[in-house]
């Protein structure tokens, strides 16, 4: 089969496209003939070697994936066979695919069946691909951890990336007022177009005032902040007394160091997310079946342009979720 692997660390020139022997699928595993696999960011700090996840070398990076059962291994059951369509679930199991062992950047991976999940027939393989990272992450940081509630303000940074444009369509579907924030009036307007209430353009503006003038003063309950740095310390400023802070990345900066004393005087909080549960997957999979969301795909390449489809994740021109189509 084709794929993409990596053999050193460093930078797009890694990304190689090589043939290498069909996986075979184990006892209770299932090898999938992969439709879509969308990048994302750790993607890019594993190619770096700047992950604090272990990577072995050679490796093939995409962690997902959808694609159809291709071969079924000893032992499969429930009800699965060839050509079932599939997603298997990031962190189901024992196996984290893209990241401790062979990823999606390539025509075939191969997966426990106690990580899949059955993709509906009303979404797109493009589409489904889109889904998971982005809805999902979306879902447990705004309700799974944030405990985001009917009416609350809710400020959500960078609304271009995959899973800011995803809480923008989940907070509107839970009744907030949305305000986002963006370095691209362009990506404002995409956003608007999805339900946000207000856009805030950081290279022109001052969020927090911003945010205080759109609040009345009052500051907003909940910030979905997903990139670290100085947007960090924004967040913290925007916030009302005991409104929350929920985060899940730092690509802009992993060290924020802030004043401890209007912390604690305004009971704010800070509150650590990292991926979703299976069952709030199931959610978002039941939401676009539904029609009720939609993912965003920016752009889909071939196996063979992965270094050009990295370099446009890399370049952050881009609404979205950016797909490699095998």
């Amino acid at each position: 089969m084709k794929a993409v692997r990596i053999h050193e660390f460093g930078g797009l020139d890694q990304l190689r496209v090589e043939e290498v022997p069909d996986p075979e699928p184990g006892p209770q595993h299932v090898r999938i003939r992969v439709r879509a696999c969308a990048l994302n960011h750790l993607d890019i700090d594993l190619r770096e070697g700047i992950s604090r996840f272990e990577v072995s070398l050679p490796h093939i990076p995409g962690l997902e994936i959808v694609g159809s059962l291709d071969e079924l291994g000893p032992g499969v059951e429930d009800g699965w066979k060839v050509g079932d369509r599939v997603m298997p679930y990031l962190l189901g199991g024992d196996v984290f695919l893209g990241v401790g062992a062979p990823g999606g950047y390539a025509e075939y991976v191969v997966a426990p069946t106690k990580q899949l999940l059955r993709v509906p027939d009303e979404l797109s393989d493009e589409d489904a691909g889109a889904l998971q990272v982005a809805f999902g992450t979306a879902w447990h940081m705004l309700y799974g951890r944030g405990g985001l509630r009917i009416g609350e303000t809710v400020l959500i940074s960078s609304v271009g990336a995959g899973i800011a444009s995803a809480a923008v369509q989940l907070a509107k579907l839970g009744g907030a007022y949305v305000v986002g924030t963006s370095s691209s009036p362009e990506k404002l307007d995409r956003a608007a177009e999805l339900g946000m209430d207000a856009g805030i353009d950081y290279t022109a503006q001052d969020v927090p005032a911003r945010v205080m003038e759109l609040t009345d003063g009052k500051g907003v309950d909940l910030v979905f902040e997903h990139v670290g740095g100085e947007l960090f310390q924004w967040a913290l400023d925007s916030l009302a007394g005991d409104g929350r802070i929920v985060t899940c990345g730092a690509h802009a900066g992993e060290v924020v160091p802030f004043d401890i004393i209007p912390f604690f005087r305004s009971q704010h909080a800070i509150i650590g997310s990292f991926v979703y549960t299976r069952e709030e997957l199931e959610t978002v999979l039941t939401l676009a079946r539904r029609g009720s969301i939609k993912p965003l795909v920016a752009a889909s390449y071939p196996l063979e342009e992965a270094r050009a489809a990295s370099e446009k994740l890399e370049s952050r021109d881009f609404f979205g979720k950016i797909l490699l189509v095998p």
